[in-house]
């Protein structure tokens, strides 16, 4: 959980409709996420296997609330799943090609 760096009025306002733009909390809400606190347990393995969220979508998500923080994917080809991420096994394929993504993002 990385709720340390978390954006400044977080303990303020618990929902993301005050901080984030309109189309920005709308795809965190169709996935489920409505709060500030869920999307600091979200952040940043289960965003990016989020449906909707690609490498911008991403960056604006983490410049809105964590600002500071930059998430860097592994340069590895191939990433283990790791065990606490409780994805299933048809989430892994999604979850490299956005990795991949946002390394060709960040490199532009």
């Amino acid at each position: 959980m990385n709720t340390s760096t978390a954006h400044p009025s977080f303990h303020a306002a618990s929902t993301l409709k005050g901080v984030l733009p309109p189309h920005l909390w709308r795809v965190l809400a169709r996935n489920g996420i409505t709060t500030i606190e869920q999307a600091a347990e979200s952040y940043p393995e289960k965003l990016l296997q989020m449906p909707s969220v690609g490498p911008r979508t991403f960056r604006k998500i983490e410049e809105s609330l964590f600002p500071g923080k930059r998430y860097a994917p592994a340069q590895e080809q191939y990433m283990a799943p790791q065990a606490d991420l409780d994805q299933p096994t048809k989430a892994l394929p999604f979850f490299r090609r956005t990795q991949n993504a946002l390394r060709r993002h960040d490199l532009k």
